[in-house]
C-alpha cells in the first residue's frame, strides 16, 4: 500500500510538471501586454486603436522561433506594446470566449471558424476594427517592423500592402 503511495506521488508530479510546461510553451511571447480576444476587442474599440491577433499553439517550433529571434527586438517591442493592442489565442485550446454577438466558443473552435491552418498566423486589424490582412509563418524583425508602419501611418487607407511593403 505505501509502495503505491509512492509511486503514484511522482506520477502526479511528473503529470502536473508537464501540463504546467504545455501552459507556458503554449503562452505569447514574454513581455508584452497580450489580452484574451474578448478583453482586447473591447480594449482596442474603446481607445480606437489598432489590434494585432497572434494564433499560436503548444509545441509550435516556429512561434518559438518568432518568440526568441523578432519579439526579443526591442524597437518592436516598443511599437507593438505601445501602439497596439494585442489579442492571442491558442489554436488548440478549450478556454471559452465571447465574440462580439455574445456567442461563447473556445478558441479552438474561434481559430477553425477563422481557417487557421498553422501557427504562427498573425490578422492584423484597422481601429475600427476591419481586418486589414492575415499572415502566416516566420516573419522578421523587418517585416513585422513594416506591418506595423503600414497600419499606425494609415498606409491601407490609400496603398496595398504588396506595393507598401515593395516600395520599402
Amino acid at each position: 500500500m505505501l509502495q503505491s503511495y509512492f509511486f503514484r506521488l511522482p506520477l502526479a508530479c511528473v503529470v502536473l510538471f508537464t501540463l504546467s510546461v504545455g501552459t507556458l510553451l503554449a503562452a505569447p511571447p514574454e513581455g508584452y501586454r497580450f489580452l484574451s480576444l474578448t478583453e482586447a476587442t473591447q480594449l482596442a474599440s474603446s481607445q480606437n486603436k489598432p489590434m494585432l491577433l497572434y494564433f499560436g499553439r503548444y509545441g509550435c517550433t516556429t512561434c518559438r522561433k518568432m518568440h526568441a529571434e523578432v519579439f526579443n527586438d526591442a524597437s518592436l517591442h516598443a511599437k507593438y506594446n505601445d501602439a497596439f493592442v494585442l489579442a492571442y489565442v491558442d489554436t488548440e485550446s478549450g478556454d471559452r470566449i465571447s465574440l462580439a454577438n455574445g456567442e461563447r466558443i473556445t478558441e479552438m473552435q474561434f481559430a477553425s471558424r477563422s481557417r487557421i491552418i498553422g501557427t504562427p498566423t498573425f490578422i492584423f486589424f484597422s481601429p475600427d476594427q476591419k481586418v486589414l490582412f492575415k499572415k502566416a509563418g516566420f516573419q522578421t524583425i523587418a517585416q513585422m517592423s513594416q506591418y506595423g508602419d503600414y497600419i499606425l501611418e494609415k498606409h491601407y487607407q490609400s496603398t496595398p500592402l504588396q506595393e507598401f511593403m515593395a516600395g520599402q
